[in-house]
């Protein structure tokens, strides 16, 4: 299974704020990094479709550009970066709208079962009841995440879901993605800013600086000293646990700005 995308631009006041993106995406977690401004959620939001881009989209092998709506529609789950919670509903009705989008219709008995099995799983069954209005900025963003999954999209993404989130819900969070990735075989794409949490999870990384594509590639691959000093302007040691992932340690920031190369296309 696979989601590619070929020769990504995207313009935004006179200024490429995307600059020729392509990549491929397979069933597991990529994880895509980069400082504030690097146009992280600008690739997922042209993914999706909510920003116009020039460029194309194919899904295993097919293009999707004249059906993408109707293919994000059925095929996509999506956790924007900020989630509203003025709405007078309930925990157990806003999950349920990621199953049948209305409120209107007939509720059947599995759909009910459906909902209360991914509240349990999310520990968030004690809220059922409650409005979304009342909940905290992290039992919303769990909430959001179960409603993005609950119709098991083929293609989950997320921008940075970590937000609000304690650090047991931020792993919480994050085990049952990465399960959801293997399990199910999603194609699962996350905006991240800890790299410490980016290093344990993600399967591939797609390192961002003003909307080009500095690195792409594993962990080990990507993670490395050089790009930490590059990008972020941070000096930092590097270690292996006793699981095998990169620990980033981060010592001070770098001296002087060091100069970057670009990659554009993957």
């Amino acid at each position: 299974m696979s989601l590619k995308i070929q020769n990504i631009n995207y313009k935004h006041s006179s200024k490429f704020s995307l600059n020729n993106i392509s990549l491929t995406f397979h069933n597991n977690v990529t994880a895509i990094i980069g400082p504030n401004g690097s146009g992280k959620s600008t690739l997922v939001k042209c993914i999706l479709n909510i920003y116009k881009c020039d460029g194309e989209m194919y899904y295993q092998g097919e293009s999707i550009k004249k059906q993408k709506k109707e293919f994000i529609k059925q095929k996509v789950g999506y956790l924007p970066q900020t989630t509203q919670n003025d709405a007078s509903i309930t925990v157990f009705e806003a999950v349920l709208l990621g199953l049948i989008n209305t409120l209107n219709l007939k509720v059947s008995k599995k759909q009910e079962q459906k909902v209360n099995d991914i509240l349990d799983a999310f520990e968030l069954q004690h809220l059922a009841k409650n409005k979304i209005n009342e909940l905290s900025g992290g039992q919303l963003q769990m909430v959001s995440l179960a409603q993005s999954i609950i119709k098991e999209p083929e293609i989950l993404i997320l921008d940075e879901p970590l937000n609000n989130l304690d650090i047991h819900r931020q792993f919480s969070l994050m085990n049952t993605v990465s399960s959801l990735a293997y399990e199910k075989k999603m194609i699962v794409i996350i905006v991240m800013h800890d790299i410490n949490l980016t290093s344990r999870y993600a399967d591939n990384i797609v390192v961002m600086r003003d909307g080009n594509i500095y690195s792409y590639g594993t962990p080990k691959e990507v993670l490395t000293k050089k790009m930490i000093r590059e990008i972020y302007k941070i000096d930092s040691e590097i270690y292996v646990n006793k699981q095998g992932k990169q620990v980033i340690e981060f010592v001070d920031i770098a001296a002087e700005a060091p100069k970057y190369e670009i990659v554009s296309q993957i």
